[in-house]
């Protein structure tokens, strides 16, 4: 297999999670006999350091009828309220993968002309129900063309957790450089390859993300298309994600410092040695998390779960982790409750149902928002982070 950012051939196969769901596909009863699974196998290439999945769902099919909402994550509306008011003096921010408008909020509260452009039919909906003017449309050549006649150039456009989603960048790029004023930025965040190594975080990768970037990939690929990344920061969103800052070349732009000093440390440390090294460390703590939750169980504890993000498809059917480990999990995105887990089919269910059936112990999915969790459950249960399976009081 060919990499499908700089055309390096042959990527290395370095983690193979078999057969999965859809992982943002919320099955109710009805839909399990039809539910279907794609193999998930991840390459890495050695030039750029991309890394990407071997199988490719269309993204119309992925995205059109969609279960994510960003805004019922209290630290996600603290991200991006922090991020428009780095954008509050910015003439016009075009939002691409807007959702729920979780941006388009702040920067409406601060002035700033902002349009959303979301795909999802009935994400989008919610979102102009709110008075957050969101176009639905996958963002290309004819969205951009269309937002530029009626609104003029954007000095911004932000893509946030969007471009590890898209069967091509290329197309993208060239779609925001149209779209982009001659001295405007664009910027976006992606999960990181890095942080995943390293905190073996292998449930990030399901089949709505093809792509998983290094600040060295994403160097190449915009370097490709006449732009140069001027500066990263890493940002605490999805268990640890980069926000990168790309110009045109011809605005005379330069990385900065922090670039630099980025692309020195991934020189060094993603290698095929490490990705080998990581796939064998999932294959250990996934069996150490299923030994846990046996045991708990064959003791006669009740066993329940907080939070259905995507990456708990990943988790509980690479496992096999399923109902009669854990019994339902809780979620506050009401799009989600009275649904079941992708594949293994947990019941998703509200947190008033933590009074009626308070658990022994509460896997904490959405680890990231541990403390945000906690002060939303107090009780007498312990918390269990998933992997590296780790309990807490």
């Amino acid at each position: 297999m060919a990499c499908q950012l700089c055309g390096h051939a042959p990527t290395v196969e370095f983690l193979n999670l078999g057969k999965q769901p859809l992982a943002n596909k919320y099955p109710s009863a009805e839909q399990f006999a039809t539910e279907e699974f794609f193999p998930l196998a991840v390459y890495f290439c050695p030039k750029c350091k991309n890394v990407q999945l071997g199988t490719a769902i269309s993204r119309e099919r992925m995205f059109e009828d969609y279960f994510y909402l960003s805004s019922v994550n209290a630290g996600l509306v603290r991200h991006f309220e922090k991020l428009a008011a780095k954008l509050a003096n910015e003439k016009f921010v075009v939002d691409v993968g807007s959702n729920d408008g979780i941006l388009l909020k702040p920067l409406k509260e601060m002035g700033v002309k902002a349009i959303g452009v979301e795909p999802s039919i009935n994400v989008s909906k919610i979102a102009n129900d709110q008075g957050l003017e969101t176009i639905c449309s996958f963002f290309d050549m004819d969205s951009a063309a269309k937002i530029e006649k009626t609104y003029g150039k954007a000095s911004v456009i932000v893509a946030s957790s969007v471009f590890t989603h898209l069967e091509n960048p290329h197309d993208f790029i060239e779609a925001a450089k149209a779209l982009l004023s001659d001295d405007g930025r664009l910027v976006i965040e992606v999960e990181y390859i890095g942080n995943i190594l390293r905190l073996i975080q292998f449930e990030r990768f399901y089949l709505d993300r093809i792509f998983y970037y290094s600040l060295t990939s994403l160097a190449a690929l915009f370097d490709a298309h006449g732009m140069v990344v001027t500066e990263v920061e890493h940002i605490e969103p999805h268990g640890g994600s980069l926000q990168v800052t790309m110009r045109r070349k011809a605005s005379g732009a330069t990385p900065s410092d922090n670039v630099k000093r980025q692309l020195a440390v991934e020189a060094e440390e993603l290698t095929v040695a490490k990705l080998q090294e990581f796939a064998e460390n999932v294959d250990t703590q996934i069996a150490a998390l299923r030994d846990l939750l046996a045991r708990h169980k064959a003791a006669n504890k009740k066993i329940a779960g907080y939070g259905a993000p995507a990456r708990v498809s990943t988790i509980c059917n690479y496992g096999n982790i399923g109902p009669s480990l854990i019994e339902f999990t809780v979620d506050d995105n009401p799009l989600k409750q009275n649904r079941f887990t992708p594949g293994t089919h947990i019941p998703i269910v509200t947190k008033s149902h933590l009074d009626s059936n308070p658990p022994d112990y509460l896997v904490v999915f959405a680890y990231e928002y541990l403390d945000d969790i906690r002060k939303k459950t107090p009780g007498a249960h312990r918390y269990l982070l998933p992997i590296p399976p780790k309990e807490l009081s």
